[in-house]
């Protein structure tokens, strides 16, 4: 049985290249699987270490392809989970992806001086 199926909810953190470059978030609904490769729908936030206030969505929705082998960190949202729902919020010291009933905490992603 794969791990990550079509209607699955993903959070894809991106794996930083650099030391400056900024985090960035992929919240979405998996639409294909095909061995590593996933095809997914949804929203990208983009946190920068210069900006402490809560993250909007950066831009409309896309489609976003990547490989499980990549190095990315994805993780399981509920299958119920609406995501147009779901804010990045912040503060100097943590980062919460919720709606207000659900929240997970991606702390361990804020870019540290």
């Amino acid at each position: 049985m794969p791990v990550i199926r079509p209607d699955d909810r993903i959070v894809l953190i991106d794996k930083r290249v650099f030391k400056d470059d900024n985090t960035r978030i992929f919240v979405g609904i998996v639409e294909d699987c095909d061995g590593m490769m996933i095809r997914a729908r949804g929203f990208v936030f983009h946190v920068s270490s210069y900006e402490v206030g809560g993250q909007e969505r950066r831009g409309e929705e896309r489609v976003r392809v990547f490989s499980l082998g990549a190095g990315d960190i994805v993780y399981q949202l509920p299958r119920e989970q609406d995501i147009s729902k779901l804010a990045l919020k912040r503060t100097p010291k943590s980062m919460t992806l919720s709606d207000g009933q659900f929240a997970m905490d991606l702390s361990d992603f804020l870019l540290r001086a």
